[in-house]
């Protein structure tokens, strides 16, 4: 018997101490409750309606009915003007930034007439990704104003996926999620097949000029597009940190086949606005609102 309590005395220290520990830390830095998506065979995934989670440094995420970031059910305030903001990652805010603080938030608080504001950047979303939810969207095709932040990584990334990165695609409760997160985000980094089946030993060319013109014309496709039917949109081109060779190749050719004005913020962003090298810290998502309000209010709204 008493052989019996020292193995699972052995067993508790040696593995549930342990699993406990890392799971109440992992849940302290935020891990553990994620915000999960619904797949889409037009615009790749998209956030599943409804969810509310609190994430790193206690930074509040909310979905809201059609699958925005935002704080406003969409079909609460059917009587008011709406904005939508489509983008990537930058656009989104992260799980860093709380909802009040993203730029997309900031934007309908700096207006004096009332707008309620969607946020439809997603992460890791390409050219094509924001031009067909753009496109497709039905729940939030309606809005009086579409807002689009490009940066020169979508270009290149082609329409990316409901198995991009490491998206949870159901809400599956686990005893220990925290955890269960951690190892998902590992998998999907570390997946094993990269290192066999999908490690590459060749270097010919990948066309990534040819993809990139191919998202500058249907990104304004979209436009052209969007002007037909009247529907008002703004465009801004939001620069990384540090400029290499190719992003000066999308910058050239956006602007030189583009017949839309394109907001470049290249002069309005510091460096000390970024958290990494292309994403906003609270800083940037504050210049930002207070940049693209002052061009609604005077291209849209014409107050001067």
């Amino acid at each position: 018997m008493k052989k019996i309590v020292y193995y699972f005395i052995i067993v508790i220290f040696i593995f549930i101490i342990p699993i406990a520990g890392t799971e109440i830390y992992l849940r302290y830095i935020g891990l553990g409750k994620p915000i999960t998506y619904d797949d889409n065979y037009v615009f790749g995934y998209s956030p599943k309606p409804n969810q509310k989670t609190d994430r790193f440094d206690n930074s509040t995420i909310t979905i809201n009915d059609v699958g925005l970031r935002s704080v406003h059910n969409w079909n609460e305030y059917k009587g008011l003007n709406k904005i939508v903001f489509y983008g990537d990652s930058v656009t989104y805010g992260g799980s860093y930034i709380n909802d009040t603080e993203t730029f997309s938030h900031l934007v309908c608080e700096n207006l004096e007439i009332k707008y309620i504001c969607g946020n439809a950047g997603v992460n890791s979303y390409g050219i094509y990704n924001i031009v067909y939810r753009s496109r497709y969207d039905l729940r939030i095709a309606s809005s009086n104003l579409k807002v689009f932040i490009i940066v020169p990584d979508d270009f290149y990334r082609g329409l990316q996926n409901s198995k991009t990165a490491h998206f949870y695609m159901n809400n599956r409760e686990f005893i220990t999620p925290a955890l269960f997160e951690a190892i998902n985000f590992l998998a999907t980094k570390y997946n094993i097949s990269n290192f066999i089946a999908k490690r590459k030993d060749t270097d010919g060319e990948k066309n990534i000029k040819n993809l990139i013109d191919e998202s500058v014309n249907l990104l304004l496709s979209e436009f052209e597009r969007l002007k037909k039917i009247n529907n008002n949109f703004l465009i801004f081109y939001s620069p990384g940190k540090n400029k290499n060779e190719l992003d000066t190749y999308i910058y050239e050719k956006l602007f030189s086949k583009s017949s839309f004005e394109i907001i470049d913020l290249s002069d309005s962003l510091e460096k000390n606005m970024y958290i990494d090298s292309v994403h906003y810290n609270k800083m940037g998502h504050k210049k930002i609102s207070e940049i693209i309000s002052r061009e609604i209010k005077s291209r849209v709204l014409k107050i001067n």
